[in-house]
């Protein structure tokens, strides 16, 4: 679960550049992968142009790893909170070697104190440090207390909000399945097996089981890696004194550090094969009871998480409620049913609720006229725009924008 407001990048650029295999896999210039929508940006690219298309070929092995791709050209705005507006994360690793990142965050920082449902390739690893927050995955909604966290499998529609505008204080950890260096062996034996069971979308887990305080000591380990022991000291549940208020750190600029050196890399990689082992534990236990998680129809899953591609991909242009209902390859009652079921929203309300936070980037990062900001991000009016916005985000544009900038 990401996003934040600081430094946005404006919009995405894919370069019309061919590669051997070998630089395309080792730079991931913004490849587009169409089964995925996933999208790399390397640390080093601090700037991104628009208009301009991309023509890239990879190795077969990184095409195996990632179950087939399909290079296309992309270009659209970026929204601020960390991912491009088809629902894949656009993720600036922490270390590209092996493709992990780390945030230390307040649920506050997001708009509305709630993310957009999104999806992406990566493990999600979520700690409560202070406080709670409700976490949404594929259509069942999960309470998070103090001292649990969540892990969110590969490709699961997934979100965190709040439903009583309490503050939460989290750590959230990405963890690339496909790029943590494991042999072949080792991949199809205990890595693909996670990816693939469609039983384990998420896990709820704390430190008072013997695998639950293994992924807590994974996710302990590599925000220390990050942030350091100074500032987990800070948050008793890293480790140190316990405070009765939130601290006064700036999640935001945290979030634009890099691990502490080349080395902190490999305790990434030792925490990675660590936690594949505790969730390897948790299925094989949950297989020899015969529970599972979730319930939810795998069709009804593909066929949103088509539709909210769509809507991410065209929210700036005229969108219906036929092209979304086509997208997912269902009808419109269907397609209103499942918005209303899984995301609490209606097809249309979740259109407005894109715009309204790409607005909200545009009116926080850039000079532009209300009005312009309003066509850009969908709105014919610039009238409708406020009273939809004021609607979503309780204050009026030109209020939002003052605040922003105090």
């Amino acid at each position: 679960m990401r996003q934040h407001a600081a430094r946005p990048f404006w919009s995405i650029m894919v370069l019309r550049i061919s590669f051997n295999g070998t630089i395309a896999r080792q730079h991931s210039i913004c490849l587009y992968y169409r089964s995925q929508n996933l999208h790399y940006l390397p640390k080093w690219w601090n700037t991104v142009v628009n208009d301009m298309a991309c023509d890239m070929t990879v190795t077969q092995a990184e095409s195996a790893a990632t179950g087939g791709l399909n290079v296309s050209c992309v270009c659209m705005p970026i929204t601020g909170w960390g991912r491009l507006p088809n629902g894949a994360e656009m993720v600036q690793y922490d270390a590209p070697m092996f493709f992990s990142f780390t945030e230390h965050s307040l649920l506050s920082q997001y708009p509305n104190m709630r993310a957009e449902c999104h999806w992406h390739i990566d493990f999600e690893f979520t700690y409560i440090m202070r406080g709670h927050m409700w976490y949404f995955v594929n259509g069942e909604t999960i309470r998070l207390d103090e001292g649990q966290g969540i892990f969110v499998n590969s490709r699961q529609l997934h979100y965190g909000f709040t439903k009583d505008n309490a503050e939460c204080e989290f750590s959230c950890t990405l963890l690339n399945p496909t790029r943590m260096g494991a042999p072949n062996a080792v991949y199809e034996r205990f890595i693909a097996p996670i990816l693939a069971d469609s039983s384990m979308p998420y896990i709820v887990f704390d430190a008072d089981s013997e695998y639950g305080n293994v992924l807590v000591d994974g996710i302990r380990r590599i925000h220390r890696a990050k942030f350091g022991c100074s500032t987990c000291d800070e948050h008793p549940a890293l480790s140190g004194p316990v405070s009765s208020e939130f601290v006064s750190s700036e999640p935001v600029d945290m979030l634009y550090r890099k691990l502490w050196s080349d080395s902190e890399s490999l305790t990434v990689l030792s925490c990675f094969y660590a936690m594949i082992r505790a969730l390897t534990a948790f299925a094989e236990e949950r297989e020899g009871d015969g529970s599972h998680v979730g319930g939810v129809d795998e069709a009804k899953i593909a066929a949103l998480r088509s539709m909210i591609d769509y809507v991410q991909q065209h929210y700036h242009q005229r969108v219906t409620l036929a092209q979304i209902a086509a997208a997912g390859c269902v009808g419109r009652t269907q397609c209103a049913v499942l918005f209303h079921d899984m995301v609490g929203q209606s097809p249309i309300e979740f259109v407005n609720d894109v715009r309204v936070r790409a607005g909200a980037e545009l009116l926080s990062t850039t000079q532009l006229p209300v009005a312009e900001i309003a066509m850009r991000v969908g709105f014919s009016r610039s009238s409708f725009f406020a009273r939809v916005f004021q609607r979503y985000m309780h204050v009026t544009p030109s209020a939002y924008r003052r605040s922003m900038r105090r």
